[in-house]
This record gives structure tokens, C-alpha cells and sequence, in this order.
């Protein structure tokens, strides 16, 4: 572009002479941005491609619409279709009456069939019901306590397989509770003087009890 001052020639993106220093525009010349052009289209491209993407989803909305309607009518369709059918078949339970001439006298008998399974006599015959009785037999144990020392002992007996039985040991003056003893291994198998077990089988034991040396 030319200085309209000096006549020196400038580059179009200048807005003073460089030569001169005046303005190469007049203040009220409207200057033309090709940079604003370029956005310009720019936004007038990105309308038409929004533009185009809602008409693709408004077209797949309206084809999944009319799919759906398709489909419903047509299960409609299918369910009338066999309900008719249904209905226009005959039931069992409609009697048919036949007349057949049996004898030259034009004897005339009525069979009625109510359904096909009776058109001959059946004969049912019920299976006899046998009624098992079942007699379960528990079993019982026996537990017995032997005392070494002086104390009492509450709770032996005979108790069923299974049940629980408490023992318990009470000693006598100048005496204390030392332990139950297995008498088939002579093991302790407890130390107080409360002991409870589960019956599985017969009990033998002996409960201690042993001086505290204390005199009467």
C-alpha cells in the first residue's frame, strides 16, 4: 500500500508510513481483517456440521420410533392370530350325539360321547395303601461317679444318646474338690467341681476330694 503523504510504498499490514510516519488509512475507512473473514466461516462451517449431526439424530430417532411401532403390531398381530384359532377349535368336553339303527324294528340308540376317553369303559382299580409305621429306638447311657475322699456327688443316672448331663461335686468340711478321674484310664478330665458332658456312652468316674489340713 502507498502513503498517500509520501507516495512510499508499505506493507498491507501496515497502519503507519514507514517512511513518514502517517497513517495510511483515513479514520473513518473500515479496515478489512482476513482474520476475521477466516473466523468467520470458520463458524458459519461449524453451524452447518451441528446442523447436519441434530438431522442424523432426529432421522435415527424417528426410524427407532417407527421400528418400535412395527414390531408392537405385530405381536398384536401374532396374539390375535392364535387367540382366533383357539377359539375355533372344538372342545373336549362337547357331546356329540350319534343314532345307529341296531335291529330291523328300527330300534334307535343314543350314544353320547362327552369326551374321547370315553368312548369304552375303563376299569380303574386303586392300588391298595400300605401304611409303615417307623419305630426309632434312642439309646441310653449310664453314668456313675465312685468318690475318693468325703464330699457328695449329684447327678449320675441314665440319660438318653446325645443329652447332656451335669455333675457336680460338693465336699464336706476340711475337705476341697481335686478333679473328675476317667476310671478306665485313670486320666483327669476336669478340675471343677461343675462338670458337664455330652452322653455318647457309658461313664465311669471318680471325684477326689482331698484334705485342706484345716481342723475342725
Amino acid at each position: 500500500m502507498r502513503c498517500k503523504n509520501c507516495g512510499a510504498k508499505n506493507d498491507e499490514s501496515r497502519f503507519i508510513c514507514e517512511n513518514c510516519g502517517s497513517p495510511l488509512y483515513d479514520e473513518n475507512e473500515e479496515i478489512i481483517n482476513e482474520n476475521q473473514d477466516d473466523y468467520q466461516n470458520d463458524n458459519q462451517l461449524n453451524n452447518n456440521n451441528n446442523d447436519d449431526k441434530d438431522n442424523k439424530k432426529r432421522n435415527i430417532i424417528i426410524i427407532s420410533i417407527i421400528s418400535a411401532v412395527v414390531v408392537i403390531a405385530l405381536i398384536v398381530g401374532l396374539v390375535f392370530a392364535f387367540s382366533g384359532k383357539s377359539n375355533k377349535e372344538p372342545s373336549e368336553s362337547q357331546t356329540v350325539s350319534i343314532s345307529v339303527k341296531e335291529t330291523e324294528e328300527e330300534t334307535t340308540t343314543k350314544k353320547v360321547y362327552t369326551t374321547k376317553e370315553q368312548t369304552t369303559k375303563q376299569t380303574t382299580t386303586e392300588a391298595p395303601t400300605t401304611t409303615t409305621t417307623t419305630t426309632t429306638t434312642v439309646k441310653s447311657f449310664h453314668i456313675s461317679v465312685d468318690i475318693d475322699g468325703n464330699g457328695t456327688v449329684s447327678g449320675e443316672g441314665s440319660y438318653e444318646s446325645g443329652k447332656k448331663a451335669t455333675l457336680v461335686a460338693t465336699p464336706e468340711q476340711g475337705y476341697q474338690f481335686a478333679g473328675w478321674y476317667d476310671n478306665s484310664t485313670g486320666a483327669l478330665v476336669a478340675s471343677g467341681s461343675k462338670y458337664t458332658v455330652t452322653v455318647k456312652k457309658d461313664l465311669n468316674l471318680t471325684a477326689k476330694f482331698t484334705s485342706t489340713g484345716a481342723k475342725k
